[in-house]
């Protein structure tokens, strides 16, 4: 394969001008073409358009992936940039459902809390705002976003406090989602309303990174930040990604009014803890916050096992 391979142009104008998600998300959907084009190639295929790419293509791919062990997870994401492509060029044969090449389901549910302790989170955060740097204020501002309102890191970074609230009290989230697709956070705590009003203070231009960084670059700081306060898996058992977790897991609470199942020590304890506090309509109660929980943490409707990472199985 040579670097110009019709499927590799193909895929980069697809891509670029279908406007998918962030630049980011276009980036990893081109890197993700690229892998499944190296993969045809290595098999001997000669394909040279997208609209001729079959599901004879994809599944022998995907068997080379299988035999070389490839993660579920990484061959999914592949096959995610794959789509955009066949999308753009109107070929509609390739499955839309993995199963079809026996690709099975992700299994996250492991029942572990993989939130950081509110304790960490509280310490963490006023001290970055006594600072006087104005960029640890920055961190301080994005990890109240991802903590009060469930933000991914990427959205926290992208966030512009003065135009996501909007008049009705509900929170639009729109910059830096997966996919570009946004959502709506239909309700939200008088903390989330602070985080709001203090990362409004950090704007610099549109959103809460400093205009001196690139993203990247702005990444790397807040990652160098996070490890001199002990904000780390090693330091106090969770990453910043656990303060969706801790998010998702007070939200349960709040609308079903009982703590989830990852609070507790087995899934039964849980159950009983539930019947107790609701009686019979705790099945409902519970299902009814997934769904808003999906919606608020921006995941699709299939996407229930990932609401079971953050708050257990019921």
């Amino acid at each position: 394969m040579t670097r110009t391979d019709s499927l590799i142009t193909g895929a980069i104008k697809a891509i670029k001008s279908a406007r998918r998600g962030s630049a980011k998300t276009q980036h990893n959907h081109i890197q993700e073409a690229r892998r499944f084009t190296q993969t045809l190639r290595e098999l001997g295929y000669g394909v040279k358009q997208w609209k001729n790419v079959s599901n004879k293509h994809v599944g022998a791919v995907v068997n080379s992936w299988k035999a070389k062990e490839m993660a579920i997870s990484t061959m999914k994401e592949y096959l995610s940039g794959v789509r955009v492509v066949t999308a753009y060029f109107k070929n509609d044969r390739i499955a839309k459902d993995n199963s079809a090449f026996g690709i099975g389901k992700r299994i996250y549910i492991s029942n572990r809390d993989k939130s950081v302790p509110q304790a960490v989170y509280e310490r963490v955060v006023a001290d970055l705002k006594k600072s006087p740097d104005i960029n640890d204020n920055r961190v301080a501002a994005q990890l109240a976003l991802q903590r009060e309102l469930g933000l991914r890191k990427e959205e926290s970074f992208k966030c512009n406090p003065s135009a996501c609230l909007l008049n009705d009290g509900r929170v639009l989230v729109h910059k830096g989602t997966k996919g570009g697709r946004e959502r709506v956070i239909l309700e939200i705590s008088q903390k989330a309303r602070q985080a709001i009003e203090y990362a409004k203070k950090m704007v610099d231009g549109t959103n809460t990174m400093p205009n001196d960084h690139t993203e990247r670059q702005w990444e790397q700081r807040f990652y160098d930040t996070l490890r001199k306060h002990d904000l780390t898996k090693r330091a106090c058992g969770a990453s910043s990604h656990g303060l969706r977790h801790a998010y998702a897991q007070e939200r349960y609470a709040q609308i079903t009014g009982f703590e989830a199942s990852v609070k507790f020590d087995s899934v039964e304890t849980f159950r009983e803890n539930a019947e107790r506090i609701a009686g019979e309509d705790w099945e409902k109660l519970d299902s009814d916050a997934r769904e808003v929980l999906k919606v608020e943490l921006g995941h699709g409707r299939d996407r229930m096992d990932v609401i079971s990472q953050y708050i257990g199985r019921s």
